[in-house]
C-alpha cells in the first residue's frame, strides 16, 4: 500500500501534538518536519472535523489532541484521510 503525502503529513502532525504534550502551532510542526503550511493547514481541518485535533484560537493558542493518544489507530486515520484506500491493485474495481 502507498500512502499519499497527505497521509503522511497527518500521522506527524497527531505523532508532533502527543509527544509535544501541550498545545502546538501549524508553524511548529512545518518547521520541525520541514513542511509547507499551507498544506498543513488543509490537513488540520480534516485532523479536527474528524475528531482527531481540538484548536484553541487566540493569542497562545494551537492544536493539541482532542483524545488521549492510546485511542488514535493509525489504520483509523489512514482510512479517514486517504481518498482512495485500495490495498493492492488487485482490489481496484474496473
Amino acid at each position: 500500500m502507498k500512502l499519499t503525502s497527505q497521509t503522511n503529513y497527518a500521522v506527524r502532525m497527531l505523532m508532533f501534538c502527543h509527544s509535544k504534550g501541550e498545545l502546538a502551532t501549524v508553524k511548529e510542526i512545518a518547521a520541525f518536519y520541514a513542511l509547507p503550511e499551507r498544506f498543513l493547514f488543509n490537513i488540520l481541518q480534516r485532523l479536527t472535523a474528524k475528531g482527531y485535533v481540538e484548536t484553541v484560537r487566540g493569542r497562545g493558542g494551537g492544536i493539541r489532541l482532542a483524545r488521549p493518544a492510546e485511542t488514535i489507530w493509525l489504520g483509523e486515520v489512514v482510512r479517514d484521510i486517504e481518498e482512495s484506500f485500495e490495498m493492492a491493485e488487485c482490489f481496484e474495481e474496473k
